[in-house]
This record gives structure tokens, sequence and C-alpha cells, in this order.
């Protein structure tokens, strides 16, 4: 039975602008420079998980919680520049909008988990009128761990007072399908972002379509059955 959808941001509902490689190169690097020796990334790890490795490696080797609160704040300020940085010029993707008005108007609620911080998403919901449209716009910043995690997702059926059967989330990225079979939540990917059909399937999207308004169909077919 469904009744809420959940949306990534960059790449799904906004064009994907942020120079996410060099993002992820200079999160390594950075934790590579404080003394985190070589081998511990995989060329797959991006933000989140380099970042969760890079903790549990410092705090095994003698770290305290504060010194890394301190680090993990040094990589979010770093992140959040580059962020800001594009936030200002983002821009919609034709038709998302539209699509999330019109789950809306089928009853659903609606939400945002982004990895993006707070300070970008603020600077660009001056820019683009999401607030009315979702009951919850939802950060790095505000979940206990990002994507792939599967943490702010949780969060935000806690918040919705749904339960996970009953919620999408939809997503272009890999980390996207990650995060919801983590938290028991079916995904769906939109190949507007950075990640192809092939690569959602295999990560676990259920449903794949080229633009957002390609959820339509399927959202009334699930709300069909609900009512028969």
């Amino acid at each position: 039975m469904l009744k809420a959808m959940v949306f990534d941001l960059d790449g799904t509902l906004t064009v994907l602008t942020l120079p996410l490689e060099e993002m992820r190169k200079d999160t390594k690097e950075y934790y590579h420079a404080r003394g985190l020796p070589p081998g511990v990334f995989d060329q797959s790890d991006g933000i989140s998980s380099s970042t969760m490795k890079a903790k549990s490696y410092f705090l095994s080797h003698g770290m305290t919680i504060s010194d890394w609160e301190r680090m993990e704040a040094e990589v979010d300020l770093m992140l959040s520049e580059y962020e800001g940085s594009v936030a200002g010029e983002a821009r919609v993707i034709e038709g998302a909008l539209e699509t999330v008005r019109k789950v809306r108007e089928r009853g659903l609620k609606t939400a945002i988990l982004t990895n993006n911080g707070r300070f970008a998403v603020d600077i660009m919901l001056k820019v683009i009128p999401l607030e009315d449209l979702f009951d919850i716009i939802q950060t790095r910043n505000e979940s206990p761990t990002p994507k792939p995690y599967p943490d702010g997702l949780r969060t935000i059926v806690r918040s919705l007072r749904v339960r996970s059967s009953q919620v999408v989330y939809v997503g272009d990225a890999s980390i996207d399908g990650a995060a919801a079979s983590r938290a028991g939540i079916e995904f769906w990917g939109v190949t507007t972002g950075e990640t192809d059909r092939k690569t959602l399937i295999s990560a676990g999207a259920k449903v794949v379509v080229s633009s957002l308004d390609g959820i339509l169909p399927i959202v009334d077919s699930r709300l069909s059955k609900r009512r028969g």
C-alpha cells in the first residue's frame, strides 16, 4: 500500500551540476593527508563510504571522538563550499516538480532526502520553490549517517508516520539504491543524473524511468490496486 514517496535531489529533481568526482577525490585526499594509510579506500568508495571507513580507522587507532568530530566538520565545510558554489544556479529538471505535484494530488506524502548539506539546500530553496511540495526536506546534516547508509530514510519514515513497506525512494544513483535496500524500502531509478539504466537495476531498482513523469502510471497502478 503506497503512502509516501521520497526523492533524491541532484540528478533526480534538479540538474546535476556538482563536481562529484572532484569532491570524492578531495575527501579521500583529506583523510590521507591526516594519516590514513593507502589501501583503506576502494576505487568505488564515494564520500559517505570513505568517511565511514576513515572514521573506523581513526577511532580504532587512538583518535578521540571529539577529534574525529572536528575532522568531520572540516570535511563537511569543504563539501559545503563545493555545493554552495553551484547552489544558486540550481535548475529544475523539466517536468520534475509537476510530477511531484501530481503525486501529492494523488494523496501521497512526499519528502526529499539528499546528501547535500543544509547550507547549499537553503540557497537552493531561495531559487526553487520546493518547500510547498514536500512534507520533509532532509539533508546530510539532519541524517545520522548519509547515504548509502539507511539512517536518513529511516528517519523520514518515522517522521511521515508510515511503514517502510509503504514508501518508495526515487533516485539517480547507486547509493540511493543501497540506502533504500538497507532501509527495507523499494527503490525506483531515474536516468536523468549520473547513472544509466543497467547500473540502476544492478543497484536494486524495481522500476527505471528515463524521466520523472514516467513514475506516474506506475503510481496510478499501485493506487488502483490499493482501492481494489
